[in-house]
């Protein structure tokens, strides 16, 4: 169970790993859509304007395919050895369905109305000039409430990045720090990158 959870790659790989991985992102679209959540980011998953269910499809494949793409890049870079481009993908794909658990919880509706009415306080009572001072034991129990309701989310996205890390390390042949700082480096610029093209994209669908 335990490689299944953490290391799905051993037990899965290229076509079927791919497909997988498609549907859970597509599936997590639809439920992102029906709750009203965005997915603007390679780990972004949180509530926002309502859109079109195509475009949080796009979300979820843009967010995919710009980490693919440069941890692509990034793994010819560093490895030594030669690995197959579907194989990437296909990990990459489905290194995202902890997401799906994320959506999940935040379509709980109780959940998801919770949380967003309690941001919204916290978000009221953020100072409006930088020497103010926030009450401190409301402003306390309203984020460590909205932290407590959040960590199933927290929890699935390190999830995610756990199975991205290890699938690139895994296709890449890499260990130790190699793998370490060329992934985190490749997963910020993949988040910077995602979040453009994202914007743009909601921009010019608005």
């Amino acid at each position: 169970m335990k490689n299944w959870l953490f290391k799905p790659f051993e037990r899965i790989a290229d076509g079927s790993a791919l497909a997988i991985g498609l549907f859970v992102i597509t599936l997590t679209a639809v439920l992102a859509w029906r709750a009203g959540l965005h997915t603007n980011g390679v780990i972004d998953l949180h509530f926002g304007p309502g859109v079109g269910l195509w475009l949080l499809i796009v979300q979820g494949l843009i967010n995919w395919m710009i980490l693919s793409l440069i941890l692509l890049a990034v793994g010819k870079w560093v490895s030594s050895g030669r690995f197959r481009t579907l194989d990437l993908f296909a990990t990459q794909a489905l290194a995202r369905w902890p997401l799906l658990i994320g959506a999940v919880w935040m379509s709980i509706p109780g959940v998801g109305a919770a949380i967003e009415s309690r941001t919204a306080r916290l978000m009221e009572q953020m100072p409006e000039q930088p020497g103010q001072v926030i009450a401190p034991v409301e402003y306390m129990l309203d984020a460590m409430w909205l932290l407590l309701m959040s960590l199933p989310v927290m929890a699935a996205i390190a999830w995610m990045i756990w199975l991205m890390f290890h699938g690139y390390a895994l296709v890449a042949n890499l260990r130790g720090t190699r793998a370490f700082f060329s992934f985190a480096g490749a997963l910020v610029a993949a988040e910077i990158c995602s979040k453009v093209l994202i914007h743009f994209l909601l921009q010019s669908a608005a």
